[in-house]
């Protein structure tokens, strides 16, 4: 067993943090644009970059618990691995929840989902403008939280490449 994630997970993880970037400025630039066709536009490849992230965490899910996967760090204190864990489970639910209560709620504010302009996806639930609302404050609130995992997921990075020096970027590096 290797000390490094599968190609695989390394590629789809820097690809998602490349993508999850993209959707939030989308997310938090989007409803300061007049409303018309730029706007309209936003909200598409929001809801397109959205489905993508659904897709990709599904199969990073699969691809994680297929395995192999290398050990827990050595020398990591058991608290800390713990909280490694806990962050990632909440990184998973998270990124699953998001995509679904986005398009809950655009099922629910009558808006189609239309996936990179190509495919109408089906509506998840028929209209209802105060059930939206809540499904988008949901959305936004998970939207927040999601924000708040990457950074404690960045400074814990940071944290084991500029003050332990212990190589643990190695594990998930993309070369």
């Amino acid at each position: 067993m290797t000390d490094r994630y599968p190609t695989a997970l390394r590629i789809i993880h820097w690809g998602m943090g490349l993508l999850i970037v993209l959707t939030i400025a989308l997310g938090l630039f989007m409803g300061r644009v007049e409303p018309g066709a730029m706007m309209n536009r936003l909200f598409d490849l929001h809801r397109s970059f959205g489905i993508l992230v659904l897709g990709l965490i599904i199969l990073r899910a699969w691809l994680r618990w297929r395995g192999p996967l290398p050990p827990d760090a050595p020398g990591m204190p058991p608290v800390q691995t713990l909280v490694v864990k806990i962050v990632h489970l909440g990184f998973y639910a998270i990124l699953l929840a998001l995509p679904v209560l986005g398009w809950l709620g655009s099922s629910a504010y009558g808006a189609p989902v239309i996936f990179f302009g190509q495919i109408t996806l089906p509506a998840l639930i028929g209209p209802d403008k105060a059930l939206a609302a809540q499904l988008f404050f949901l959305h936004e609130v998970g939207a927040f939280t999601l924000i708040g995992l990457i950074i404690l997921h960045v400074l814990g990075v940071l944290y084991h490449q500029l003050v332990l020096r212990d190589g643990l970027l190695h594990r998930m590096g993309p070369f």
